[in-house]
């Protein structure tokens, strides 16, 4: 019986490979495509070369948005789970901000991933993107590139995804916790919520670096904790020796932590000192939070400062991306 021979589908090229072939970037093909930026006329000849060896056809959607202002922008929102409450400061934030300056904000959620992304984009219904809780390499941010939309992201990815970047400054942070820390008096720091289990995040890789680094200068002692956050109080009685105490921090977690070392006393307990990172003051809440040091993170700032970044890049002609860290500020009193 004869077989009959099917030739495999021929992927279409992407922005990505029209980069490559004319040795530019992925954002320099977005803006031969779209005339949002100057670009020189070499470039633009080998871009426009390399599109028609390949036989690119660039996202029609994106095009359109350059010709027709829509008032609104996409956000991608992280998953839902024990954080919901950080996650609706941002969304009530970046709405409100976004409403000032007269534009509507349409959810997407991280689930959807770069399809997601592509969905949103062949709508055409979107100016611009705010991407929120990137990994260290994420899969999101080739289509937003390739789409040409201007967006901002809340995260630091490992590589500059020439978009804008709005974020709080993570390494900082972790150089913070360590000087708190010593100045405490405390000979280890136990940080719980599994961060090493997480270190394809772009905001616990960030955070990891600035304690390792300043933890070694120091030879302060450091503990990666993945076990239940129930159970982090005993955990880190359990390492501390007579006559030593032990720091607690968290990315994550924080509100757990807190209610099982309220319920076990350990806040008065001078062998254990949490140090929390939160936008309340706890001593509002309960006198007995008033011993806890707290790091502010600063979520309303960086929302706004992230919605401000993309009205830039969508109402300034010329205006290039750019990296904005917010500084971490102890709450005090």
């Amino acid at each position: 019986m004869a077989v009959r021979k099917t030739a495999a589908r021929a992927k279409a090229p992407t922005s990505q490979d029209v980069a490559r072939l004319a040795g530019v970037s992925q954002s320099t093909v977005s803006y031969v495509l779209t005339g949002s930026r100057p670009i020189s006329e070499e470039t633009r000849v080998r871009v426009e070369d390399a599109i028609a060896k390949l036989g690119y056809h660039p996202n029609s959607g994106a095009r359109t948005l350059r010709s027709r202002r829509s008032g609104v922008i996409g956000l991608m929102v992280p998953e839902t789970g024990a954080d919901d409450g950080v996650l609706m400061v941002f969304i009530a934030a970046i709405a409100r901000e976004a409403r000032r300056h007269g534009y509507d904000i349409l959810l997407v959620t991280a689930q959807e991933g770069a399809a997601g992304i592509r969905r949103v984009v062949r709508t055409g219904v979107c100016e611009g993107l705010i991407l929120m809780e990137l990994d260290r390499f994420d899969e999101r941010v080739a289509p937003v590139i390739d789409s040409g939309l201007p967006f901002v992201t809340i995260g630091k990815p490992e590589e500059f995804p020439q978009g804008s970047v709005v974020d709080l400054d993570f390494e900082m942070l972790g150089q913070m916790v360590v000087e708190r820390t010593l100045e405490e008096g405390c000979d280890r720091l136990l940080l719980f919520g599994a961060p090493d289990r997480r270190r394809s995040r772009n905001d616990v890789s960030r955070f990891l670096a600035g304690v390792e680094d300043a933890a070694e200068e120091a030879q302060l002692e450091v503990v990666l904790d993945a076990g239940e956050l129930a159970d982090v109080p005993d955990r880190a009685l359990r390492i501390t020796l007579p006559n030593q105490r032990t720091a607690l921090f968290g990315i994550t977690g924080v509100r757990q932590v807190l209610f099982a070392m309220a319920a076990a006393g350990a806040l008065v307990d001078e062998t254990r000192l949490l140090i929390g990172l939160s936008g309340e003051y706890l001593a509002d809440i309960s006198p007995l939070l008033a011993a806890v040091p707290q790091i502010d993170p600063r979520r309303v700032e960086i929302s706004e400062l992230a919605v401000g970044e993309l009205v830039r890049l969508l109402q300034i002609d010329g205006a290039g991306p750019r990296i904005t860290l917010v500084e971490p500020r102890w709450l005090e009193g």
